[in-house]
């Protein structure tokens, strides 16, 4: 609920160098709302009494000497604490050719001169709720954001508790082995116990992999720290490097990096992005031995697009939007938990960008992300 909502009165801050102007806007509001008042005859004065004083809402004229309306305006939403308090511009219908500098200059509604009760009773009114609504919804953000604090240091918890006794368990499984293996060498001799043992270090590796990839989505929509300038091709031959036994077994073939615009990002995220991609092309490769991999980007005024094409299999139209929802193994011959294009979405997301599949493309798959340029 809004802090504000209980207040025993709103306060209104009434700009305007004729007197009864202001004598009249307080009457007509205290019959309806509870408010209290602060008048300034100009917008220097104005700017004073806000260094002391922060209304919910303020009133402004146009035409004031000295200082007029639309530039005490501006002057007020460069203050911090203004910058949400609505502005409704006073002004006589002659002066309508102002309305564009006045919302221009921060302004969110108007009322004509001569004053009618009943409209400025609404607008005012309604500019009220407008503010409750925002310190509403930003209270929420906030609240939204500490849960997702709470949610990435829960995973973490959790992860590192499930971790633990796993990788305790392995610890003593090494020690279990090696004692067979010094004190009853014959055991191992048994094919059919050998197969077991044999089982039981990669049921703990599918196990943690399991839980670094269940932590990896839920912290996926959190990107860590500040956003930084960075060289994508950079980023992407690092990524190219950790799959170096893939191109050693004939896996996997990586065309050369043509030019690749930087980009404003988390590098931390992006390498998981492109980890996920190239792993998915390698993943889903089919019989195809090696799948040949490349990748592309391009600039433009306000994003920049990159794109990761392979020659493999593809992905049949109507699985296209299904391969990035959670859990979703569209190929069950294929070992994996169907989180990793899931991931890769919420990354994407995170850095307010998107991804899809290119439609045009159907020898293989593409996908292509953008992502926004501040």
């Amino acid at each position: 609920m809004p802090a504000n909502q209980h207040r025993a009165s709103r306060r209104i801050l009434i700009v305007d160098d004729i007197e009864d102007n202001c004598l009249l806007i307080e009457d007509h509001l205290r019959q309806q709302l509870r408010c209290e008042f602060r008048v300034a005859a100009s917008g220097k004065e104005a700017l004073n009494v806000l260094q002391n004083w922060l209304p919910d809402c303020i009133l402004m004229d146009i035409m004031m000497p000295e200082m007029d309306g639309i530039e005490a305006t501006k002057r007020i939403k460069l203050i911090p604490a203004c910058h949400d308090v609505p502005v409704l511009m006073v002004t006589a219908k002659q002066e309508m050719g102002s309305f564009e500098d006045a919302f221009d200059a921060g302004a969110v509604d108007y009322i004509y001169k001569p004053l009618d009760r009943t409209t400025l009773v609404a607008r005012v009114k309604s500019a009220l709720r407008s503010k409750d609504d925002l310190e509403r919804i930003k209270e929420l953000n906030q609240e939204l954001f500490q849960k997702k604090q709470e949610l990435s240091s829960f995973s973490q918890t959790v992860s590192h508790d499930l971790k633990s006794p796993i990788v305790s368990a392995a610890s003593l499984y090494d020690l279990f082995l090696h004692r067979i293996n010094s004190e009853f060498p014959q055991l191992i001799e048994d094919e059919s116990l050998k197969e077991l043992l044999e089982r039981i270090p990669r049921t703990f590796r599918k196990m943690l992999e399991f839980i670094n990839t269940q932590l990896d989505y839920a912290e996926a929509g959190l990107v860590i720290g500040e956003l930084e300038s960075k060289p994508m091709a950079s980023i992407i031959r690092t990524v190219i490097d950790n799959f170096e036994y893939a191109e050693r077994e004939g896996m996997v073939s990586f065309k050369i990096l043509p030019e690749i615009p930087e980009v404003l990002c988390d590098p931390i995220r992006m390498l998981k992005v492109w980890q996920n991609l190239i792993a998915n092309s390698i993943k889903y490769r089919g019989t195809k031995n090696p799948v040949k991999i490349e990748f592309g980007g391009n600039k433009k005024k306000d994003n920049v697009t990159f794109w990761i094409s392979d020659d493999g299999p593809g992905i049949i139209p109507e699985h296209r939007e299904k391969v990035f929802e959670t859990n979703a193994r569209l190929n069950y011959d294929v070992e994996g938990y169907g989180f990793g294009l899931a991931t890769v979405k919420k990354i994407i997301a995170a850095h307010g960008g998107k991804i899809w599949i290119d439609p045009v493309v159907t020898n293989g798959v593409s996908f292509i992300f953008e992502l926004p340029q501040e």
